[in-house]
């Protein structure tokens, strides 16, 4: 008796898996520009949270990252089912976003090399921290 039970989840666990195989849109986003928007995407939503110069926050960047690909969200979203429901397609395509991602975390990482990180930095050290009216200039 345990082993028809057994057998017959077993068989219903099977059954379960998709099998609905998508029809691809005529519009698709290829994989290489995926890929591309993919890693905009990730960069523009770590973005959250941070100030840009005009010291304001949580600004939403997916516009701009549409406008440089020249896409729309709705033709992203269908491609990016299509992808989904090819999940083979989506595994390699987000192991090249990972793998991409991180060149460009190594690239930007500066740990104890003072001259690499005078190299990247492109404002000048008085302009970091703004002063504020009736502090002492601390930069002196």
């Amino acid at each position: 008796m345990k082993y028809l039970l057994f057998t017959v989840y077993i068989i219903v666990f099977i059954s379960c898996e998709s099998k609905i195989k998508y029809k691809k849109p005529d519009n698709l986003i290829p994989k290489e520009q995926m890929i591309d928007l993919l890693i905009d995407m990730h960069l523009a939503s770590a973005t959250t949270g941070v100030r840009d110069k005009t010291d304001s926050k949580n600004r939403n960047y997916m516009t701009l990252v549409y406008e440089k690909h020249q896409i729309d969200s709705a033709r992203f979203a269908e491609s990016n089912f299509y992808y989904i429901s090819n999940i083979e397609d989506y595994k390699a395509i987000f192991k090249e976003v990972h793998k991409q991602l991180k060149e460009l975390q190594e690239l930007y990482t500066v740990t104890g090399d003072m001259e690499r990180q005078k190299e990247l930095d492109s404002i000048p050290e008085k302009q970091k921290i703004p002063k504020k009216l009736g502090e002492k200039d601390i930069f002196k």
